[in-house]
């Protein structure tokens, strides 16, 4: 087209760069820079299809976001009435900082854009949730639904994703009501995204009634049910629900088998388990991976299998992790199996050496074994080796509002009740009789 001097337009330039944002041209964005260098040249630098073409192509193609920076902001010149930028150049900021993981930057140039439409909000939503700020992702869609900004499918399918991973139900249930408020159609994905939600919230019996109402259903949406009835041990309809799932001529995959395998852990199959396990190999040509090892694992030590599960383990096809000997060391300790238990617990640690739980495990066993100086042993050894021991948190939903914990801190702003009812509850349960020395190994599991 050059060789024959004609003039290429805004468009032109726009298919271009896209062009070298693709396929091998991300590795050598040579291609892209020479492209820039006719856009300057023609003068279409300042034209805001190109510019956000150019903020794209820079963060796809450098490592660095200096770049994409430098376009962004480029003055304006004051003797041209072309329009410099929109909100698509401050979306394609805003897109690449949070893919770049810069998501304090993102929410800084986004309480600076003069103007955010709804893809403004789902990149900055998506950008706090898949950065694991899950609690600020759930307030900026608070802050979007108090200024009547009317969210996507996408940003309900994350806030929901969020508020299942943190548990909050109550959340759960505000952006249901949303979804049902403005009308939105259950598509698969907000359907799937619901059934989640619920059934992470622990409200299996909500999640299979949206299951069941769902009109169509993906693979996904199967394999969520299929987990979520494992999770809250309904083996017998989690297996029920998998071969439902085969008729309906759906290929499992790998989520899918560890969902099965998590039921029949659960609830102790043991032959349905090694069943299971051969046949995803064999059938579906599926190679397990560390969760499929792992649910096999912990249904063997749960049934007192352990020199099965320590040759399963030995025989892996990827390297195990130290919550696999994690696992077979609890087990030691509820089947008093002391020797194994103290072969175990030094190999654990050999492998973790800083992890003050396998330490506690360790001194357990040879607690109940009566091997006092091995214990005290073993406990000065956690002293010597853990140096920072990383405080336990967890939160809780009320009123609206998430409440974080961390172990033994008084800051909370009702610490002082918290505290006394906790002395409380100390009391009554003893006065029920309860004891520690009374756990079964069915309690322990």
């Amino acid at each position: 087209m050059r060789r024959r001097f004609l003039n290429p337009n805004q468009h032109t330039f726009t298919f271009l760069l896209h062009a070298c944002t693709k396929g091998s041209f991300t590795s050598t964005p040579t291609p892209g820079v020479q492209v820039h260098c006719h856009v300057i040249k023609l003068g279409y630098a300042r034209h805001v299809f190109v510019r956000n073409a150019l903020i794209h192509f820079y963060f796809e193609g450098f490592s660095t976001t200096e770049y994409s920076k430098r376009v962004f902001e480029e003055d304006t010149d004051t003797d041209t009435d072309t329009l410099c930028s929109d909100v698509v150049t401050w979306n394609s900021m805003l897109a690449g900082l949070v893919r770049r993981g810069e998501v304090g930057v993102a929410e800084k140039m986004f309480d600076e854009m003069p103007c955010r439409d709804v893809v403004s909000w789902s990149t900055m939503i998506m950008g706090y949730v898949q950065n694991g700020n899950l609690e600020d992702g759930l307030e900026c869609f608070r802050l979007m639904r108090e200024k009547g900004i009317r969210p996507n499918e996408a940003i309900l399918v994350t806030v929901l994703s969020a508020s299942a991973q943190m548990g909050l139900l109550g959340c759960g249930r505000f952006i249901h009501s949303t979804i049902e408020s403005l009308r939105f159609r259950i598509t698969v994905p907000i359907g799937t995204a619901l059934v989640d939600m619920y059934a992470k919230c622990g409200c299996i019996e909500e999640s299979r009634a949206l299951f069941d109402c769902m009109l169509k259903k993906d693979i996904w949406t199967w394999n969520v049910m299929i987990c979520g009835l494992a999770s809250h041990d309904r083996a017998k309809e989690a297996l029920s629900l998998f071969h439902e799932f085969i008729c309906e001529g759906f290929s499992p995959v790998n989520v899918t088998f560890v969902g099965v395998l998590n039921a029949c852990s659960r609830a102790g199959f043991v032959s349905e388990g090694r069943h299971y396990f051969k046949l995803m190999v064999d059938r579906y040509g599926i190679q397990p991976e560390m969760e499929h090892y792992g649910c096999m694992v912990d249904l063997l030590a749960r049934a007192g299998l352990i020199d099965e599960a320590v040759w399963l383990i030995e025989t892996m096809t990827v390297a195990p992790d130290p919550v696999m000997w994690a696992t077979l060391l609890d087990a030691c300790k509820i089947h008093g199996l002391v020797e194994m238990g103290e072969t175990i617990g030094n190999k654990l640690l050999k492998l973790d050496p800083t992890h003050d739980g396998h330490y506690v495990q360790l001194a357990g066993i040879y607690a109940k074994a009566r091997k006092w100086k091995d214990v005290v042993r073993v406990r000065r050894l956690m002293v010597e080796r853990v140096a920072n021991k990383v405080a336990g948190w967890s939160l809780i939903e009320a009123e609206g509002k998430v409440h974080r914990f961390i172990a033994g801190d008084r800051d909370h702003d009702h610490s002082s009740d918290i505290y006394r009812m906790l002395e409380i509850i100390g009391l009554r349960i003893t006065e029920a009789g309860y004891s520690p020395k009374q756990l079964t190994s069915r309690h322990l599991r």
